[in-house]
C-alpha cells in the first residue's frame, strides 16, 4: 500500500488464501524468477489481478493474458 497508495487488487484474497499460495525462488541465468503456484481457483485468479495491476502500474508491456506453463 506505501508503494501504490492503495491495496492492489488480488492482494486481500491472496491475503486470506495465503495457505494456498507458494512462492519458489528459481535462478536463471539473467537473474532469477519466481514461481507462485495453487491449486485454489480462487487464490489462482488472485494472483492474476495482482499480477495485471503490476503490469499495468509498471508498464512493463508484458501481455495481460495468462499462458499456461508446463
Amino acid at each position: 500500500m506505501e508503494t501504490h497508495g492503495r491495496i492492489p487488487p488480488g492482494v486481500p484474497t491472496m491475503q486470506q488464501l495465503r495457505s494456498a499460495i507458494t512462492y519458489k525462488y528459481v535462478r536463471t541465468d539473467r537473474g532469477g524468477k519466481v514461481l507462485i503456484t495453487t491449486k485454489n481457483p480462487q487464490a489462482l485468479e488472485a494472483v492474476h489481478e495482482l499480477l495485471r495491476f503490476q503490469i499495468q502500474d509498471h508498464r512493463t508491456g508484458d501481455p495481460l493474458t495468462v499462458e499456461a506453463t508446463r
